[in-house]
């Protein structure tokens, strides 16, 4: 029968479990994932780091674990993703909450599931590694149950996405007490892109997460191109970033059409009419 390589002390070396390739399977996961803004948002810097540095990080974690095959290698991915998941605690409640923005909420469920996997199959296939004993480390005997049911899961949330997003409601700006029209922002869009304001009033918009947004007169053409501008009698916006909390627009007091943009965001922008 065919025995792992036993040598004591750290950089001992084994063969690479079902635990361990699971693990490897969800590290490559990772940057695969993040690649997938190219087709939502197109190609820019801020997809561009991300993606490039999960793909290091990817790469080296994986070459660590099956070039070398040290016993603590797995715990690498388990480490990669707490670090992920630690970075994402920002936006992870609004994804989870907004079902009807099915890509963001698409890519933070398939990128929990992921976590889940890298984090219990690295540590699994770890412990695994150090345990005293002959024999190559077999699976688990729920490993397949549980792969399906975290499968199904996930299945279910993505459908039932679909449907939020399909059946919307309707959404029309609102107003605070003093009678002043609101708007809100989401993670990448205007909740409500075209708003009505009466002549003289303010308008408030509402950042409903805390992602951030940086505000300018103009507005984004339909070839993702940003035109800065104003029109004339439009209040003034000099980059105003909102992170969380809101901020007032006006007083209009010119009617007409007015155009506001966020530089960060592709395609995200806001119609005011005032009358």
């Amino acid at each position: 029968m065919k025995t792992p390589i036993v040598v004591t002390g750290t950089h001992a070396r084994t063969r690479l479990s079902a635990l361990g390739k699971l693990t490897v399977a969800a590290v490559i996961g990772l940057p695969l994932l993040l690649s997938t803004d190219f087709f939502q948002h197109g190609v820019n810097v801020a997809n561009l780091v991300f993606t490039g540095i999960g793909l290091v990080l990817a790469a080296i974690v994986t070459w660590i674990m099956v070039a070398t095959r040290w016993r603590w290698s797995p715990l690498l991915g388990a480490v990669l993703y707490f670090l992920v998941l630690a970075g994402s605690i920002y936006i992870l409640p609004y994804a989870l909450s907004h079902p009807n923005e099915t890509y963001l909420f698409a890519l933070n469920v398939v990128f929990l599931a992921l976590a889940v996997v890298g984090i219990g199959a690295g540590i699994g296939a770890t412990i695994q590694n150090y345990r005293k004993g002959e024999g190559e480390p077999h699976a688990p005997r729920w490993l397949g149950a549980s792969l399906s049911g975290l499968a199904g899961l996930v299945a279910g949330m993505l459908i039932v996405s679909l449907i939020v997003a399909a059946n919307p409601q309707t959404s029309a700006a609102s107003t605070n007490p003093n009678g002043e029209p609101v708007v809100h922002m989401a993670a990448d869009h205007f909740v409500q892109n075209v708003v009505l304001v009466p002549k003289g009033s303010k308008l408030l918009i509402v950042d409903d997460g805390s992602i951030e947004h940086v505000l300018q007169n103009g507005r984004w053409d339909t070839n993702g191109t940003p035109h800065a501008g104003s029109e004339p009698g439009a209040p003034t916006l000099g980059n105003v970033d909102i992170t969380g909390g809101s901020r007032e627009v006006g007083p209009f007091a010119i009617a007409g059409v007015y155009h506001i943009y966020c530089t960060l965001h592709q395609g995200m922008n806001l119609t005011i009419v005032v009358q």
